[in-house]
């Protein structure tokens, strides 16, 4: 059973004053950790996206806003960015592929934004067999700490029973 570390969204768009540590945080954790894969998302906005149309939300389509912020980009190889246009890392095919050829079974998942695109994946990863957590000290919220605390209590609820 191999274990990825999955870093979601962790973008220069995100990065603010609630979130303005966790890059650190999450590049401490790496380089004292071991894991077979540690794996980044990248949110890509469209045009066309329910983000747009259905939101208003008119960001995350370019440079810089897009740009996996500079402490991270020394984690970042050839094969283990994954962007995507949607709240749940599973909807990037690449990735899900990436996954079943490693014969990833456990996900350890961080990043931002934990009440939106780390929830998503969470319930996805769950709903598809695989034991995931999500790393809460290495997640947050660019919109505080309430949106934070309240998706942890969903989790811890519903998919996070047991300890990893």
């Amino acid at each position: 059973m191999k274990t990825a570390l999955i870093v979601i969204d962790v973008q220069k768009y995100f990065v603010n004053e609630e979130t303005k540590n966790l890059p650190q945080r999450i590049g401490n954790f790496i380089e004292k950790s071991s894991f077979d894969y540690v794996l980044f998302t990248q949110l890509i906005n469209s045009k066309d996206s329910n983000f747009v149309r259905l939101l208003n939300w008119n960001k995350c389509f370019k440079s810089p806003d897009i740009d996996i912020h500079p402490l991270l980009l020394r984690f970042i190889t050839k094969g283990n960015l994954f962007q995507k246009t949607s709240f749940s890392i599973f909807k990037s095919r690449k990735l899900t592929e990436f996954l079943k050829k490693h014969n990833i079974t456990k996900l350890l998942l961080c990043g931002i934004d934990t009440e939106s695109c780390i929830l998503a994946s969470a319930f996805d990863a769950f709903d598809q067999g695989y034991d995931v957590r999500v790393l809460e000290d290495l997640s947050f919220s660019h919109s505080g700490r309430d949106f934070h605390d309240a998706a942890i209590k969903i989790l811890n609820k519903n998919i996070q029973k047991q300890k990893f």
